[in-house]
């Protein structure tokens, strides 16, 4: 689009120019936006401030003036009680002194609670120091308990009464109670106190309803002032502030605000700007943005801030159309874009000159780069004396040669060193020219060397494969005799282990058997001792029978001599009966006893033959037991010594096998060593052949440079 360079820097610059203020003008305005939002925040807020400690001072004010007339109004009660019971005390005295008996006393003090009045109708009552109600002006109330009585507000305030009555030495309670002859309640301050002599509890009280709209006036004096002083208050242009309350009443309403103002919907949210405005300020926040709609229709974006204050549950709020906040930033702009309108164009003016200076020795420098990228170096040359722009080119050059290149800038130095580079450019071209017929001869010379290497390579290649392969059958031969011998160690140590285990079992079981052996001597001893007893019973068997058969005979001669006894012997001839029938069986038993004995000592014995069979037996076979752990202990020695032998030769087969191993992994790299060098001596080759065809390619090249020769 642009012929020159000095035309196309200058519409460059100036499009940055106006691109860089445009980007300013809207970072300002942003930035201005953000600053102006701030700015009416820190101002409302702190206007709001300053509303709050006028509020709070008021609020003091009020708190002040209450506690101070309930302190007057509790130590006008706490006068009046004191009166009154110096009245109590005289009829006490009365009592005491004789001139007036117990009863008589005390009616006099009842007749006097009852009738005495002060202040706005306060009055005075008699209870026991249980709440029985002794006298009162309500004379309905005389003679019950008042101990569970409650006030407007569910207080029940008998425990507390009697409590500080006779506990406190006295005390104030406060309450809900209407007047006499009243049904309305108001507050009261109540002011009670024990009198023991009578066990009684004297009280007396005052309203204080006319305190609280003593308060209730100074507050409305107190909105009225922060009505008037918040009407010379201004945020921007018509930015107000206002105050409501916890119930959303607008107590100072934003000056110039309509009467429904209570009831401006928020757009954003769709409830009342009070509602909104409520929450925020119960969270601690400051800042409300909304929408509302004026009485024209007209919806209008707005700002808020807003305060609690606790201690009256008064919310202080401002706002501010967002209109008025931008109004000074919206002017502040258009004065900046006038001011940088302005300089931009003063800045174009003078980029444009200051760039057609710079760019005049640049236009003759991109003609000795167009002669150069044409190979003609003599007429590049030419150019630094052609005075196309006015000799600056010469000038520039000749002051670096006399050494007063101090006085020139970037451009200058840069036409320098392109005359520089073009000289030395012409050189090297030449010096080229003369360097690529030598290298094209060298490069002819070694691409034969390589093709003898090569074939030699390849004969080595050959010659180690073929040595490679023998070494590898040799370490493969050599592995699986070592794993043949690994095997037979292996089995080797595997008998020689059973062998010693058989021998220990050998040993085992002769211990065995000579515990058998042992076992059978017992056993045959305790049969003979057995087979002892048994004819030591066999002995004591045919004593029995033998006294068996005395028995029957005497019991027959008993038998004979009852008979001649006659009727006498009746009983005699019964018992020898009985008697001859226990020989009987006793005989019967005996034999039936020695039957068994015969068979037991005729078992008995067969075994004593049979366990000394059975010993001996035993006997021979510890003999042949032990002759057969000496022969296995032989196998043992044999294999223990043959098994080292064995591991010897396992070892050397190993280490043959290892280095057979190392000798085909040498083979192996020694080929591929081999073949790599021959793959390098082809490449090598290649390259060769490439540099020969570069050589001739850049002698072709060079050839088109017209050069001046020295």
């Amino acid at each position: 689009m642009f012929r020159s360079i000095s035309t196309r820097i200058s519409y460059i610059v100036a499009a940055v120019v106006v691109a860089s203020t445009l980007a300013t003008l809207l970072l300002t305005g942003s930035t201005l936006e953000d600053d102006m939002v701030e700015a009416q925040g820190r101002t409302a807020r702190n206007t709001i401030r300053m509303g709050m400690l006028y509020l709070q001072e008021g609020y003091q004010a009020l708190d002040r003036y209450r506690d101070h007339a309930f302190d007057d109004r509790k130590q006008a009660i706490k006068d009046a009680m004191s009166i009154f019971v110096g009245q109590i005390d005289n009829f006490y005295a009365l009592y005491k002194s004789g001139k007036l008996t117990e009863d008589q006393a005390k009616e006099a003090a009842y007749r006097l609670a009852r009738q005495t009045r002060y202040f706005n109708n306060d009055y005075f009552f008699i209870h026991t120091d249980k709440l029985l109600s002794l006298a009162h002006p309500n004379r309905s109330l005389e003679g019950h308990d008042l101990s569970k009585l409650v006030d407007k507000n569910g207080y029940a305030f008998g425990p507390d009464m009697i409590r500080k009555a006779t506990e406190e030495g006295g005390g104030y309670l406060e309450l809900l109670w209407p007047r006499l002859d009243e049904s309305d309640s108001n507050s009261k301050i109540l002011y009670v106190k024990g009198y023991p002599q009578w066990n009684w509890i004297i009280g007396t009280g005052a309203y204080v309803d006319d305190i609280e709209a003593a308060v209730e006036r100074q507050r409305r004096d107190l909105i009225a002032e922060m009505r008037k002083g918040f009407s010379r208050i201004r945020l921007a242009d018509t930015g107000r502030l206002f105050i409501f309350d916890n119930d959303k009443n607008v107590l100072v309403p934003p000056l110039g605000a309509g009467p429904d103002f209570k009831n401006t919907i928020n757009l954003n949210t769709g409830h009342t700007l009070i509602h909104d405005l409520k929450e925020v300020g119960k969270l601690g926040e400051w800042r409300l943005d909304f929408k509302v709609r004026r009485h024209d229709g007209e919806i209008v974006d707005r700002q808020s801030y807003v305060r609690f204050y606790a201690p009256m549950g008064w919310y202080v709020a401002s706002t501010v159309p967002m209109a008025e906040i931008y109004a000074p930033m919206k002017e502040l702009i258009m004065k900046q874009g006038a001011i940088s309108l302005i300089i931009l164009l003063l800045t174009i003016l003078v980029i444009y000159y200051v760039v057609r200076r710079i760019c005049l020795p640049i236009r003759s420098v991109s003609k000795v780069a167009f002669h150069v990228s044409k190979g003609d170096l003599r007429e590049a040359k030419k150019v630094f004396a052609m005075s196309t722009d006015k000799g600056h080119l010469k000038k520039v050059v000749d002051s670096f040669e006399t050494g007063r290149e101090k006085r020139f800038d970037e451009v200058d130095h840069l036409v320098k060193s392109i005359h520089t580079m073009l000289m030395t450019l012409n050189s090297l071209v030449s010096q080229v020219q003369i360097s690529g017929d030598q290298v094209a001869g060298s490069a002819l010379k070694l691409g034969t060397a390589i093709n003898q290497l090569e074939a030699a390579v390849e004969n080595q290649a050959a010659a180690t494969q073929e040595l490679g392969s023998s070494s590898r059958e040799i370490s493969a031969t050599s592995q699986e005799l070592a794993r043949t011998m690994n095997e037979s160690t292996t089995v080797a140590v595997s008998t020689g282990e059973l062998a010693a285990q058989g021998v220990r079992d050998l040993n085992e079981m002769g211990v065995t058997m000579d515990v058998m052996s042992d076992a059978s001597g017992g056993i045959f001893s305790k049969l003979s001792v057995i087979n002892s007893k048994a004819a030591n019973i066999s002995s004591v068997v045919t004593s029995i029978s033998k006294i068996s058969e005395q028995i029957n005979l005497l019991s027959l001669n008993a038998a004979i001599e009852a008979e001649k006894a006659g009727e006498f012997g009746q009983g005699f001839s019964v018992v020898a009966r009985e008697i001859r029938k226990l020989a009987d069986q006793t005989a019967m038993s005996t034999l039936d006893i020695e039957k068994i004995v015969a068979e037991m000592l005729s078992a008995v014995s067969a075994g004593v033959m049979e366990m000394d069979k059975f010993r001996k037996q035993v006997e021979n076979g510890v003999s042949n037991v032990a002759a057969l752990g000496e022969g296995i202990s032989g196998v043992v020695t044999q294999v223990q010594t043959l098994t080292p032998r064995f591991e010897s030769v396992n070892e050397g087969m190993q280490n043959q096998s290892e280095g057979a191993e190392q000798i085909s992994k040498a083979m192996v790299q020694l080929s591929e060593t081999s073949i790599q060098t021959k793959d390098t001596l082809a490449e090598f080759a290649s390259i060769t052949e490439q540099l020969a065809n570069s050589v001739g390619s850049l002698e072709e090249e060079v050839a088109a440079f017209r050069v001046d020769k020295d």
